[in-house]
């Protein structure tokens, strides 16, 4: 379950369950979503976080421990250090984002001996740094120390004891010793004059620890390094004991692999000559390893950008890293060297993460290669992390990048659709023009012997066939020859086979119908309705009588004078059969075995049920209501009727007139 935590950093989601827990912090695995300024071999933004409370002890009066620890990662920076990221206050608890590190006991059971070589070997280059140019001593050397990054890498940490060799004391290796690893102790320690070289006796306690449930042969000098490390490292004089630059001078960290490690990490110093000397022979060199080793220590070093970069190692290293393993390898196709397992495993991480590098050379050589390794990555990776990159890429003004993002386009398609690789609605703008006026049956050089050999070698054999087939030295080539056999045609359905099949099989099996007429009950039934006058009858019975004539032809030799009358009598005989058998009529269809009903149209009466008599409108004519008007009876205010009888002076005032 994770839950979102107030920080500094947007998008942080730490995961609520603890992978370690010390006594000064404990460790969680957290998730940015913003991640593109940070390192995450899973391209998840994947980080570590380290929670941690104030401490009691004279050492933590200033700072606590995980500060101290944060102080130090900030202010020394090595690839063989755990990279800081970013801390922050929240309450009373202090967080520290680092790079996505485990720590070194959850996955040493799980290491190679050839692997704890490597990571032992970082952690002395560490170790060297802190010593000779930092001027401190880390006094915490040990397992719960180190951490291994998503690649492999081993990564020193525990710097919360750093302190400069002036200030190094008895008495403050005695506060520390509480919280210190009690076997890399030097047990006299207290006596010792000398403080500097505490590093050395708890590396070599170290390199017992890792090594031991390792055998002595498994890797090249290891025994001899055992022995250096108890006689030497934790020589009871602490002045007699080497310095830890020394150290890497011995045989057991300049073997074969360990060199090819050490030159992929210092390219830059190296010169021309000896770049081209080394990855024209390292593919040869690393097949005698582990390639589950080679591939998580050495991946990110072989898919570097130095490495890319040089033009030796595109030529003669890139195409093999670049192309998974492949069993059947066809004629002039580059091998892979990891296979398909630990290609997915290890190498197509690091190509997600090249997909979102701004540099046109490592691009383009990503884009000349994207087919042979476009097949490992999921369809919700192509989708979400790889098309968004080459939608960029095409509207780049570099032309040549331009093109083979292009190409590369293409490689999608099949894969995600078009729909997601160019968006947008589509139309259909081109139409199928080829003719389609036969069947594909019917078309010549359509034999489906050309089509599915095997296929129908297999049904030939299976089933009745008027031909023979004969394999010939090639496999799947079939040869025919004709051979007359009878057999009894089959009755086809009503309408089931077209009129032109009809003519030409009743033209060409003549013979073998009049055979076969007395095995079949209902042949007499059956005929041809076609009109003689036809035009489609007269040019299909000209074919028929073709077709009929070219086998005759073929089974009667013709260079028999003898037998010339045969043929025409043979000939003659096929003719008048075909003749008579078209003009054969139909018989009644009341015969056949079919359940008509006849249906007389012409009666109409009260049998015929009307379906649609309820559906008929129905309009009735409105009656007409006469109403009687009696005026004497109807006052209105409107009717002025005036009165003749009446006199026209009466009304009007007596004093009208003076």
């Amino acid at each position: 379950m994770m839950g979102n935590e107030s920080s500094q950093l947007s998008g942080l989601e730490i995961e609520e369950k603890a992978i370690e827990v010390t006594d000064f912090w404990c460790h969680y695995q957290a998730t940015i979503n913003d991640s593109c300024r940070y390192f995450s071999l899973k391209g998840d933004g994947s980080v570590s976080v380290f929670k941690g409370e104030a401490a009691v002890g004279p050492l933590w009066s200033i700072s606590t421990p995980l500060e101290k620890f944060s102080n130090n990662l900030l202010k020394y920076r090595h690839p063989c250090i755990v990279r800081y990221i970013s801390a922050w206050q929240q309450r009373s608890t202090l967080h520290l984002a680092t790079e996505y590190v485990q720590p070194l006991s959850h996955i040493l059971p799980s290491l190679t001996p050839l692997q704890i070589c490597i990571g032992l070997n970082n952690i002395l280059r560490a170790l060297v740094f802190i010593h000779e140019q930092a001027g401190m001593s880390h006094n915490n050397v040990s397992v719960s120390a180190i951490y291994v990054t998503g690649d492999g890498q081993w990564k020193l940490g525990g710097l919360q004891y750093l302190c400069p060799f002036s200030e190094l004391t008895a008495a403050y290796l005695r506060h520390a010793r509480i919280h210190r690893y009690d076997k890399a102790v030097d047990p006299n320690e207290d006596s010792y004059e000398i403080t500097t070289k505490v590093d050395q006796y708890a590396f070599a306690v170290l390199v017992d620890d890792v090594f031991k449930e390792c055998k002595d042969d498994e890797v090249p000098h290891l025994k001899e390094f055992k022995k250096y490390c108890r006689d030497c490292l934790q020589h009871q004089n602490p002045a007699k004991r080497p310095n830890l630059s020394e150290v890497l001078q011995h045989n057991f960290f300049n073997h074969e692999f360990i060199s090819i490690y050490k030159f992929l990490n210092f390219l830059p110093l190296k010169s021309e000559e000896e770049r081209c000397q080394f990855f024209a022979n390292i593919l040869d060199n690393l097949k005698c390893y582990d390639e589950e080793t080679v591939a998580k220590q050495l991946g990110g070093l072989l898919l570097s950008r130095l490495t890319m970069l040089d033009q030796t190692a595109r030529k003669d290293v890139i195409p093999f890293i670049l192309k998974p393993k492949n069993d059947r390898i066809t004629h002039g196709e580059v091998p892979g060297f990891f296979s398909l397992s630990v290609f997915k495993e290890h190498i197509k991480p690091r190509l997600m993460q090249l997909f979102g590098v701004r540099d046109s050379q490592i691009r383009m050589l990503l884009l000349r290669h994207f087919s042979k390794f476009v097949h490992v990555f999921s369809h919700e990776e192509l989708s979400q992390h790889i098309l968004p990159e080459l939608l960029l890429g095409i509207k780049d003004t570099d032309d040549s990048l331009v093109s083979a993002t292009l190409i590369c386009l293409s490689e999608l398609v099949p894969i995600l659709g078009a729909d997601t690789v160019i968006g947008g609605k589509r139309s259909k703008f081109f139409t199928d023009g080829r003719p389609n006026s036969k069947p594909k049956s019917l078309l010549p050089g359509a034999s489906p012997l050309t089509e599915n050999n095997v296929y129908l070698a297999k049904s030939l054999r299976d089933l009745p066939c008027s031909e023979e087939i004969y394999e010939s030295d090639d496999r799947n080539e079939l040869i025919s020859f004709d051979k007359t056999l009878t057999l009894n045609e089959r009755p086809s359905p009503v309408g089931g086979e077209s009129l032109d099949d009809e003519i030409i099989s009743t033209e060409l099996h003549t013979k073998q119908k009049a055979d076969s007429e007395d095995d079949w009950s209902d042949w007499d039934n059956r005929q041809l309705t076609t009109k003689p006058d036809s035009p489609i009858f007269e040019e299909n019975n000209k074919i028929g009588q073709l077709v009929n004539i070219e086998t005759v032809d073929d089974k009667i030799p013709s260079n028999s004078d003898a037998n010339s009358k045969i043929v025409s009598e043979s000939r003659t005989t096929l003719l008048q059969k075909a003749a008579m058998q078209a003009k054969k009529n139909i018989v009644d269809i009341s015969e056949l075995d079919i359940k008509n009903q006849k249906f007389d149209y012409s009666k109409k009466g009260s049998d015929e049920f009307d379906f649609f008599a309820d559906m008929a409108p129905v309009i009735e004519k409105p009656a007409v209501v006469n109403i009687a008007q009696n005026s004497e009876n109807v006052s209105s205010k409107l009717n002025f009727v005036p009165d003749e009888n009446i006199d026209e002076n009466e009304g009007w005032g007596e004093s009208w007139n003076d």
